[in-house]
């Protein structure tokens, strides 16, 4: 195990949450990973992270490894091996204190042809950030945002918001062009804000609620299948343009911030989820504003933009 793997904190800083004043730890870099051990977390998992599941046969993955500076998922192939409402699919994860800021480097592609998008279904990769109590009974509190085939109305390679309270969960799609991403997930009290890396304006930005608006020269519009447990996003008319977030106050202090790969409804080919690495900002964010400037210095951006390993996979 690496000692940067360690989840050491090293600074207490006391911030005010609604009425409650915590002292809570810097996330640093102490949860970040580069996925550069040679590990199977199936079988004699030596790393940081946990994986869901363990110890009573239900990981739902024929593979997650740390190998050639990949983590990768391939889940099991069977209908609703998939985070919604109170089903639920492979998770890494580990537990965090407070607010955060993470970004990952995935791809998401068949499980039988890396070049080739996974079929829509829902099948897809990304972050969950869960209260751990929660036993799929009624009772999950979660967010979520990933990348990968979801087809809905249209929207078929794409990138989902997704908030659950109570095992409710409401979900926001939106196109997303390519296989491969950098998405940024935020936690500032008990809001959640979502970033994805736009190589059009070289900048993060932020999820938007579109009604037929055009980003980056094409016209996009948000699928959303329901409003119950979101009321905090509001829908965009004909040609406007609404940032998104959640608010989720049932979310507790510690929580499980996780990567995974999981897939709705697929066919044998299944789909694989590649991670480069997924790394935590130095200091906690105090304010949304404080969710993307963590990943914005020069330095940072050349290296988290300019240099990835999913060329070895062609």
């Amino acid at each position: 195990m690496r000692e940067e793997n360690m989840t050491t904190p090293i600074k207490k800083t006391a911030i005010i949450w609604g009425c409650l004043i915590w002292t809570q730890w810097t996330t640093a870099t102490g949860f970040s990973d580069e996925f550069n051990d040679e590990v199977n977390l199936l079988n004699n998992n030596t790393t940081a992270w946990s994986v869901l599941g363990a110890g009573v046969n239900d990981e739902r993955a024929t593979e997650i490894t740390m190998a050639g500076g990949l983590l990768t998922f391939i889940p099991e192939v069977f209908e609703l091996n998939a985070w919604f409402e109170d089903e639920y699919g492979p998770l890494v994860y580990q537990t965090i204190s407070g607010n955060f800021v993470a970004v990952i480097n995935l791809r998401v592609s068949s499980g039988s042809d890396i070049n080739q998008p996974p079929e829509v279904g829902f099948n897809a990769g990304g972050f969950v950030i869960r209260d751990a109590s929660g036993t799929h009974n009624n009772d999950e509190n979660w967010v979520m945002y990933n990348m990968g085939g979801q087809g809905m109305n249209g929207v078929t390679y794409a990138r989902e918001m997704k908030k659950t309270v109570n095992s409710v969960s409401n979900l926001f799609l939106t196109e997303q062009v390519t296989l491969e991403a950098y998405l940024l997930a935020c936690r500032v009290g008990d809001d959640f804000y979502f970033y994805y890396w736009a190589d059009e304006v070289g900048a993060w930005r932020q999820e938007t609620f579109y009604n037929n608006f055009t980003v980056d020269g094409i016209p996009t519009t948000t699928w959303r299948n329901s409003s119950s447990v979101t009321p905090e996003v509001i829908s965009a008319g004909a040609g406007q343009a609404i940032p998104m977030h959640f608010n989720h106050p049932d979310m507790p202090v510690d929580v499980q911030i996780g990567i995974m790969g999981h897939t709705w409804t697929n066919n044998t080919q299944g789909i694989r989820a590649d991670y480069e690495y997924i790394r935590f900002a130095d200091q906690i964010p105090l304010t949304q504003n404080d969710c993307p400037a963590a990943f914005t210095a020069n330095d940072l951006l050349d290296d988290l933009i300019f240099t990835d390993g999913f060329e070895t996979l062609d």
